[in-house]
Order: C-alpha cells, then sequence, then structure tokens
C-alpha cells in the first residue's frame, strides 16, 4: 500500500513539474533558456512534410498602391461559415524568398496552417505576402551596440491592405496576429511598431528588433525565439529587446542554446505556435 501511494505521490509530482516548466517558458518576463535534443527523425519528418505540402489552397493575389505592388498568397477557413469572424495570421518571409513569383515566400510558418490538425481546430485566415525587395533593413544602434531594423514603403502597402481585408472578409479585428522568420521576424517587430492598435500578438523568430516605438508596445503579447548559435542574424538585438520591453510589456523569451540560424524551426516548436497565437486577443 505504501508503495501505491508513493508511487501515485511521484506521478502526481511529476505532472505538476511538467505544468510549472510549460507555464514558466510562456509566462510573460521569462526568458528560458532550452538545451533540446538534437532532432528525432519524427522530427525531420514532420518538417519534410510541412514542406512537401501542396499550398494550392493558398490563393494568389496582388497588394497594389499606385506604382507599389506586393504579390501575396491567402488561405480561407475551412468550411469558412458566413456569420463567424475567424482570426487573420499575417506571415512574414525571409530574405531568401523576396522576389515577384509568388511562390518563394510559401515557407514552412506558411504552409504548417495547411496540416490537416491546423485546419481543423485552428481555422483562420492566412496572409503571406511576398516582397519584391527586403521588406527590412538593419544598421547598427550605436547607444545600444546591437543592430536594429528599419521597414519600407511596402510593410506600409501591407498594413493598409490588411486593413481593406479585415473590412471585406470574415475576420475578427480583435484576433489579428503576426509572425515571421529572420528578415520575417524584424518586419514583424516592424509591424507592430508601425500598428501596434492593429495586432493581437506578435512572433518573432531570429529576426531583429526594432527599438524607436519600444514605448507603444507593453500591450501587445510578445513572443521572440532564437538560436544562441545564430550568426546569421545576432541574437544580441532580441536579447536587448526583451530585457528593455520586460519591466513593463508582455513579452517572453525562448533562448535555443544549442540551435542555429536555419535549424530554429524544429516540428515542436512549430506544434506550440497556433496553440499559443490563438490564446491571444485584444
Amino acid at each position: 500500500m505504501i508503495k501505491k501511494v508513493t508511487k501515485f505521490s511521484f506521478y502526481i509530482f511529476l505532472i505538476f513539474s511538467i505544468i510549472s516548466c510549460v507555464c514558466h517558458q510562456t509566462k510573460f518576463g521569462t526568458r528560458t533558456e532550452i538545451f533540446d535534443k538534437k532532432d528525432s527523425l519524427k522530427s525531420l519528418a514532420r518538417i519534410k512534410e510541412i514542406k512537401n505540402l501542396d499550398y494550392s489552397d493558398f490563393k494568389p493575389g496582388k497588394f497594389k498602391n499606385g506604382n507599389a505592388e506586393v504579390n501575396f498568397r491567402l488561405l480561407k477557413p475551412k468550411n469558412l461559415d458566413p456569420i463567424k469572424k475567424y482570426p487573420l495570421v499575417l506571415v512574414f518571409h525571409g530574405s531568401g524568398a523576396v522576389g515577384t513569383n509568388n511562390t518563394s515566400q510559401m515557407g514552412i510558418l506558411s504552409k504548417m496552417w495547411l496540416l490537416p490538425e491546423n485546419r481543423e481546430n485552428y481555422q483562420a485566415y492566412v496572409v503571406s505576402p511576398q516582397f519584391p525587395v527586403r521588406s527590412s533593413n538593419y544598421h547598427l544602434d550605436e547607444t545600444r551596440n546591437v543592430k536594429v531594423s528599419e521597414s519600407n514603403e511596402y510593410l506600409d502597402l501591407v498594413l493598409k491592405s490588411i486593413d481593406s481585408l479585415i473590412i471585406k472578409e470574415n475576420i475578427d479585428p480583435n484576433r489579428i496576429y503576426v509572425m515571421g522568420f529572420s528578415m520575417g521576424g524584424a518586419t514583424t517587430s516592424n509591424a507592430i511598431s508601425k500598428r501596434p492598435d492593429l495586432f493581437a500578438a506578435a512572433i518573432n523568430i531570429s529576426g531583429i528588433s526594432q527599438f524607436d516605438k519600444i514605448n507603444e508596445l507593453q500591450k501587445i503579447p510578445i513572443w521572440i525565439v532564437h538560436g544562441s548559435l545564430d550568426t546569421d542574424n545576432f541574437p544580441q538585438s532580441n536579447f536587448r529587446f526583451f530585457e528593455e520591453l520586460k519591466p513593463k510589456g508582455k513579452v517572453f523569451l525562448w533562448e535555443y542554446k544549442n540551435r542555429y540560424h536555419n535549424n530554429i524551426l524544429s516540428a515542436e516548436l512549430i506544434d506550440k505556435i497556433p496553440e499559443w497565437l490563438f490564446k491571444q486577443h485584444k
């Protein structure tokens, strides 16, 4: 009997430890160092599955204002209910997808929304624009001694077009989310800095932060993900942004201690993104 009670107590302790760990990792103001193991074969297979998904359900379109044009692809909710409002997820690509073919931007962060479980459990509009030039450029902030990002008129066009899309489609204005990887992570930081009124949450993965509007970002839930070994976009910019916003904002940071720039998007991270985003709303 004593052995059974001891065993039961151990499992209760284990469950609460797991719950505590998860809460700590997603608690605003926390910086979590993650020493994850090498991707398993199952994890690698899942990433490969996402990369190979057919994205024909993402319909092509074009945002235009005068001479400025930005191609995009739009995924609508599965079995769209005309009287229901749905979230919108805006996904920004990295520098390797710059162009005008309206296909190169369809990476993991866009295609993940095509997974059958996400189509069923996290129904949303997903917009994946393709910028014809870099959407964010970086320069050194000599005061902070880190790189900072700044955007251009193409991001302005996309954000203005999102306003129009909200009116046109069945989109919930209180659940507009934005996320991106690398240059797209930087553009995510630019987007919330330009339009803090628009977004309910943001995820900056391996990007470079914008600092000049940091006081306006206190109410937006922001999740920063960066690898300590990243030499493409050194993590110090995002780390400094986290430290400055932490005392007064809704920001938390996952620092993957053994990840580089191009292996940060693990299957485990991808699986957590929809769950976290859909908990956020204005």
